[in-house]
């Protein structure tokens, strides 16, 4: 048998000797890779193990899952070896989970086998590198990984490389740094002293910071950033002769380059793993999923199929996509769903916004919608809802919001983790109600205690939320009396004095102070230990910069506090004068994500972003604007003397009767024979609507057989029986005077329906000074009772008399009202709604004040000013002529004003807005004069013209 096994092992050797083309990741025989390790099948070529792992005093060699093609607990695995360092062991029959027990086992790397077909595999005597523990394949992103825990875990080869004639080099990993800390922290190196490598520096003080390229003592590019989540990290390599310059990327990201540098490799260099050389500190504290180094500068479309094959390895980002249930165009009015579709997010959490503005009430994953405008942008943020990590290490959960946890009265603070280490709380705390809930500390000497909590002093996690100010000072989570640890603010110096740096203390051994600030207002901060005893702290979930090294924490013994570093000489030292609102405790270190997680279950709660809120892809809706479905009566709404027409140039009318189809009447006119309720559907062979209803009345009578008074007739009888000329009088008394007809256009910027000229006009402006166009001068908020007809000053006017004033804005009166005592108003007696503004009712169709015609009124503000924006951009400068020729055909109507003694027609134009100003004392007009386009608060007795919008 140890023949055979000799055998093969000669054999294995020979045959790995070939090089290997890494074509399971997508690269080709161009792209050979010097060496390559990994934990899962990179070549096709490799029929290897892919890691040897000592389990117990035993050894196995593992082969790739069948399926997966990586390490698993369904992977192949030898026989048992007796040494790390015996021949290759060819697979039994027998799966990695005959060997391991869950809960219980571990296992640590022996051998990484190199894949490139180099055979240069890298080894561990001491095998203390984890790749299961408790029975659980070590993971990273849910991905097999080995973490190298420090001093002794690190791998060499025991083959020796000749890289020395090289000139460039690609070194990539997929690596997670969780702990190191030499500014030298190699994840892969050539040579015992010099050569090439890639390394970390996880130090803040460093001008090298992050991820970088080592060349043989010399620095070459870095990535002068560094956080602990997994990452894919490639460096390039050049000499000085290949003119290729050093170059880091993160992520498919270029982070940073350097020019090229001599590099000296020698002859019989070994591959180091997971350690920087020999150097005794340098080693790499972290997951490392795979490896390799290639002989040359990778190309472009190279280094994207690597890291493309590699992405696996990060974190699936959150994402939030919508789709709608319209395509294309569709139809002012129509009913539109959009649909919000979530991935990677836990109990996701909507806000709908439209234009960039949040939707009311609209937090389903759903919208649905009838009044979309053209161009309008729909998008939605989705954050995860999540809760904070309840799993077996936690050991304290505390939260003032929950009622369960504190009722907001009494001295007991309740632990939620069912491990019963209630808070005790004294007279220096009291309840706040603010964000939901939290503990005001007061700065007294009494703390707020509870039994110990742990007594680790490594793997362990605290954290809580605190308010800060400028006044704020002391600590804030202490576990342990006259020893253990304790994390709060202080000045950046060895105190907890009133500042605002990040600091820590390990009690009686020694202080960790930062430079790093809290800011101001609520915070979220985590204190960690890792498996080392060495100490990181997080604000919110980014990681204060720097690794703390020196010695541990003590044993933490007797009790836990909040507030008050009790015990280690802390009479004199302050106590915490602010708010907490929550705290835990973990036997465990929390990862990144898991920190994540537990910021963001309240983040929301004390008002800072959750960083799992991620917004939609953005809809822009193309809506087709709805054709006008105005009847207009020609008669006296009387059967068979009257006529309904509807505007031209649709390509479908139906007429109804009482909500039935009237057979074959497909034109824009009809003439009702019968009595009844009539309206008609119109077309434009995209968008449909349908108008208001008509009565028709037998003879034009009542239901009490009384005649019915014709106001929109376009046929006048004057008493003197002249047609369409002068004015007549119904059975009222009111005279009656022949109605104007009329037209309407559509903005091509907004969509809006405009009447197609002012207000009392004749017809629409043929000219700037087209005096027919001018129309009526309206004083802001009076109905059309005949003052807006005087446009002389021949007419009567009031005087500068307030008792001549009209009694309330419901009073009649033909009489344009002149008066500047008080406030220029037309009336002693403003209605608390304010015509046309703040009361809808004064200025809907059918309005006590509405000036305009059936189906129209005042425009308000934003309606006026969104046409405004069109206007603008006519031409520069801007000229009379060039409103007179815009789809609203303005005309230069004037304008009356009690010191103006003229209304400048031809040269100056005013549209009222249904707007007040903001202290309500005058009405928003849109004014042109001089070149000028403006809005002006003008006194609400002044005359302006009114442009009529459909409702």
């Amino acid at each position: 048998m140890k023949k055979l096994l000799t055998i093969l092992f000669i054999l294995f050797a020979l045959i790995s000797k070939a090089q290997n083309t890494l074509d399971n990741i997508g690269l080709t025989s161009s792209t050979s890779a010097s060496v390559a390790y990994s934990l899962r099948l990179l070549s096709t070529s490799y029929t290897g193990p892919i890691v040897r792992i000592k389990v117990g005093t035993s050894f196995y060699d593992v082969y790739p899952d069948a399926s997966a093609k990586n390490f698993a607990l369904t992977s192949k695995i030898s026989a048992a070896i007796g040494t790390y360092n015996a021949g290759v062991s060819v697979a039994s029959a027998n799966e990695l989970s005959t060997i391991i027990t869950a809960g219980t086992t571990n296992a640590t790397v022996a051998i990484w086998y190199d894949q490139s077909g180099n055979a240069v595999h890298v080894f561990s005597s001491g095998a203390t590198a984890k790749i299961i523990t408790a029975g659980s394949i070590v993971t990273m992103n849910g991905k097999p990984t080995i973490y190298f825990s420090g001093t002794n875990s690190f791998l060499v080869s025991t083959t020796t490389v000749n890289y020395s004639l090289q000139t460039n080099a690609t070194v990539n990993a997929v690596a997670q740094d969780v702990a190191s800390k030499d500014i030298i922290s190699g994840i892969i190196s050539t040579g015992d002293n010099g050569g090439w490598g890639l390394c970390i520096d996880p130090t803040s003080t460093s001008t090298i910071k992050g991820y970088r390229v080592d060349a043989t003592g010399g620095y070459g590019a870095f990535s002068n950033e560094h956080s602990r989540e997994p990452k894919i990290i490639t460096g390039t390599i050049g000499t000085l002769a290949s003119l290729t310059s050093s170059a880091i990327y993160i992520n498919s990201t270029l982070k940073g380059t350097r020019a090229p540098q001599t590099i000296t490799n020698g002859t019989t260099d070994k591959i180091y793993v997971g350690s920087r050389g020999i150097f005794a500190g340098r080693q790499f504290i972290g997951n490392i999923s795979e490896t390799m180094m290639f002989p040359k500068t990778l190309s472009v479309s190279e280094q994207a199929t690597l890291e493309s094959s590699q992405s696996s390895f990060l974190p699936i980002p959150p994402s939030v996509t919508i789709t709608s249930s319209a395509s294309g165009a569709f139809c002012a009015g129509t009913s539109v769903t959009f649909t919000a579709t979530p991935s990677n997010v836990t109990s996701p959490a909507y806000q709908w916004k439209k234009n960039g503005v949040d939707i009311s009430s609209e937090t389903n994953a759903t919208y649905t919608t009838t009044t979309l405008g053209n161009n309008d942008q729909i998008s939605v943020s989705c954050a995860s809802a999540s809760s904070i990590v309840n799993d077996a290490s936690l050991s304290l959960w505390l939260d003032a919001a929950n009622t369960t946890s504190y009722s907001g009265t009494g001295s007991t603070w309740t632990d939620l983790s069912g491990n019963n280490k209630n808070v005790t709380l004294t007279s220096d705390h009291s309840f706040s109600s603010t964000n939901g809930g939290s503990i005001q500390f007061n700065g007294g000497n009494n703390s707020a205690s509870l039994p110990l909590v742990s007594n680790q002093n490594t793997n362990l996690t605290m954290q809580c939320w605190v308010y800060l100010d400028a006044t704020t000072k002391g600590p804030f989570f202490k576990n342990g009396i006259n020893n253990g640890y304790v994390f709060g603010t202080g000045t950046g110096a060895d105190s907890f004095e009133t500042g605002n740096k990040a600091t820590m203390l390990f009690a009686g051994t020694r202080w960790i102070p930062t430079t790093t600030s809290y800011g101001y207002g609520w915070k979220f901060v985590t204190m960690t230990l890792n498996e080392s005893g060495v100490p990181s702290l997080y604000i919110g979930n980014n990681l204060v910069a720097g690794t703390y090294t020196g010695t541990n924490a003590q044993v933490p013994t007797t009790g836990t506090y909040l507030g008050r570093n009790v015990g280690d000489d802390d009479v004199n030292w302050p106590k915490f004068n602010s708010k907490m609102g929550a705290s835990y405790f973990y036997n465990k270190v929390l990862t990144i994500s898991e920190i994540t997680q537990n910021y963001n279950a309240s983040a929301a709660r004390f008002g800072s972003s959750s960083t799992s809120s991620i917004t939609s892809n953005t809809v822009i809706t193309t809506v087709s604007s709805i054709p006008s479905a105005i009847v207009t009566i020609n008669g006296d709404a009387c059967i068979n003397k009257t006529t309904l027409t509807a505007d031209t140039g649709m390509t479908s009318y139906t007429w109804y009767k009482d909500n039935i189809v009237i057979s074959g009447e497909t034109n824009n006119t009809y003439t009702p024979t019968t009595a009844g309720i009539y309206k008609v559907a119109i077309s434009d062979g995209t968008c449909s609507n349908t108008s208001v209803t008509t009565t028709i009345s037998v003879c034009g009578l009542t239901a009490e057989g009384k005649m019915i008074p014709v106001e929109n007739s376009t046929t006048l009888v004057s008493n003197e029986g002249a047609i369409n000329n002068g004015k007549g009088i119904d059975e009222r008394g009111l005279i009656l005077t022949k109605p104007m007809v009329y037209g309407t256009v559509t903005s091509s910027s907004t969509g809006r329906i405009w009447m197609d000229r002012n207000l009392g006009a004749s017809r629409v402006a043929t000219a700037a000074n087209d005096t027919e166009s001018y129309g009526d001068l309206f004083q802001w908020g009076r109905k059309a009772d005949g003052h807006e007809k005087n446009r002389s000053y021949s007419e009567v006017y009031f005087t500068a008399s307030t008792t001549l004033k009209l009694t309330s804005t419901q009073e009649v009166s033909n009489k344009f009202v002149n008066n500047n005592s008080p406030n220029y108003d037309w009336t002693n007696n403003w209605d608390i709604s304010e015509p046309w503004a703040t009361d809808l009712v004064n200025n809907i169709v059918g309005g006590l004040n509405n000036p305009c015609p059936n189906g129209f009124r005042v425009p308000t503000f934003n309606e006026l000013e969104a046409e405004r924006l069109g206007l603008a951009g006519l031409s520069s400068p801007l000229t009379m002529d060039a409103f007179a020729n815009s789809f609203l055909k303005i005309p230069g109507g004037g304008y009356w004003h009690l010191s103006a003694n003229g209304e400048f027609p031809g040269v100056l134009w005013g549209l009222w807005s249904s707007a007040a100003s903001s202290n309500g004392v005058n009405g928003k007009v849109l004014r042109f004069y001089s070149g000028t386009l403006q809005w002006l608060d003008q006194n609400k007795g002044a005359g302006y013209c009114v442009r009529c919008i459909k409702d």
